[in-house]
């Protein structure tokens, strides 16, 4: 199933290629549920302690923060229109683990394209 969010994962994909450096000074690793319809539709996992992130679950690795979130609200959150914080207080984004740690994603998460 292709969603609108695929486009933000490989810009972040991307960016993680780009800016390894960056990537690894957060030193976390997560793990997002996209949902569409109220099921998850699609889990990425971003690894940052080695600066990748792949389609599906984490593989060798620890999970420390799973992020749940609807295909739209990932790509207004990408885009800018939609504050994660604000996503996270109205419920539209969940997370379980070390939620801290989300907080160290934000520059990685900027993106200037249009999706």
């Amino acid at each position: 199933m292709s969603l609108q969010s695929d486009a933000v994962f490989q810009k972040i994909i991307d960016g993680l290629k780009e800016n390894q450096a960056k990537a690894k000074a957060v030193n976390g690793v997560f793990l997002y549920k996209i949902t569409k319809d109220g099921k998850v539709a699609k889990e990425w996992t971003l690894d940052c302690k080695s600066a990748k992130a792949y389609e599906g679950p984490a593989q060798g690795v620890k999970v420390d923060t799973t992020l749940t979130v609807a295909d739209e609200d990932m790509v207004d959150i990408a885009l800018g229109k939609l504050n994660p914080q604000a996503a996270f207080m109205k419920g539209k984004l969940k997370i379980a683990g070390n939620i801290m740690l989300t907080q160290k994603l934000a520059p990685l998460l900027k993106t200037d394209a249009k999706l």
